[in-house]
């Protein structure tokens, strides 16, 4: 297999938050989950990396075409025939594949979430799918996918908050609409000195809604053993102690990217699977 493309590779590098929850998988099913996290990378790095929006949208039709072409074997592309592979394998739907495409879309063409209702929406048509994925390589039975898509909606949450000031600068803006109106704050003014303690009442808010997100999942889990669900379970416990240490910063996200070390998402990644397993 391609190094890239593979456990600890790109979208797995070592020191992550997806490394330590792929790490937590048996060994013979961490590259096939490093494949879907890499097919989720590779479609995101056209929203963060193709300036251009006709640019972008095209390339991303691109992967949307050829993915059922690869399940027929019938691409040259690298990844996408490894990806083939493991759907096989796996039984992996194809349309949670096309349904994360979908996802990266909407950034692209700078979605405005009108509620936390579109937003959660949003958080499982991407991540959503991509826990769902990796949860299925797990084994999961439909229960646990579904709580893997509940997960993938939280852990974007928070990614939003933490990644707000790097999508302001490409022009993107994640948070509700209603709750922004509410606190009389347009996208466009989220950068001014003078809306910080506004952009913070904000986010104080879905840090609440998450917080909120995280105990109604939790609460429809087994009390211990819940294995198939470990890898998503030990990547939403590195987003709750980020949700912590955010809290802690102030929500100061604008000017700088707050994160854990890796020592902080081995630690959260590793109670999680002792608890799990």
């Amino acid at each position: 297999m391609n190094s890239k493309y593979c456990f600890s590779g790109r979208a797995t590098t070592p020191g992550s938050s997806r490394y330590y929850a792929v790490r937590m998988a048996p060994a013979n099913l961490r590259n096939h989950i490093a494949l879907i996290f890499e097919w989720q990378w590779e479609l995101q790095s056209i929203y963060y990396h193709c300036t251009d929006p006709g640019v972008a949208l095209t390339k991303l039709q691109w992967y949307r075409d050829e993915l059922p072409r690869a399940l027929n074997g019938q691409t040259q592309h690298p990844l996408l025939i490894l990806l083939a592979e493991t759907a096989h394998s796996y039984q992996l739907p194809v349309q949670a594949f096309i349904e994360m495409t979908d996802a990266v879309e909407m950034e692209i063409r700078g979605v405005i979430l009108k509620d936390i209702s579109a937003l959660k929406s949003y958080g499982q048509l991407g991540s959503g799918n991509l826990l769902q994925l990796v949860t299925r390589i797990c084994d999961g039975n439909e229960q646990e996918q579904a709580c893997a898509s509940q997960l993938g909606a939280y852990i974007r949450l928070i990614e939003i908050v933490q990644n707000i000031g790097q999508d302001f600068q490409l022009g993107g803006c994640f948070l509700p609409l209603d709750i922004m109106e509410q606190h009389s704050l347009q996208p466009a003014q989220l950068a001014k000195s003078e809306n910080e303690k506004t952009l913070q009442a904000i986010l104080i808010r879905l840090s609440a809604c998450a917080k909120e997100w995280n105990a109604s999942i939790f609460n429809t889990l087994p009390s211990n053993r819940c294995p198939a669900l470990i890898p998503v379970l030990a990547l939403a416990a590195s987003h709750s102690s980020l949700l912590s240490k955010l809290e802690k910063k102030e929500f100061a996200v604008l000017a700088q990217r707050i994160s854990l070390t890796p020592l902080q998402k081995l630690w959260v990644s590793w109670r999680m699977y002792r608890h799990y397993k």
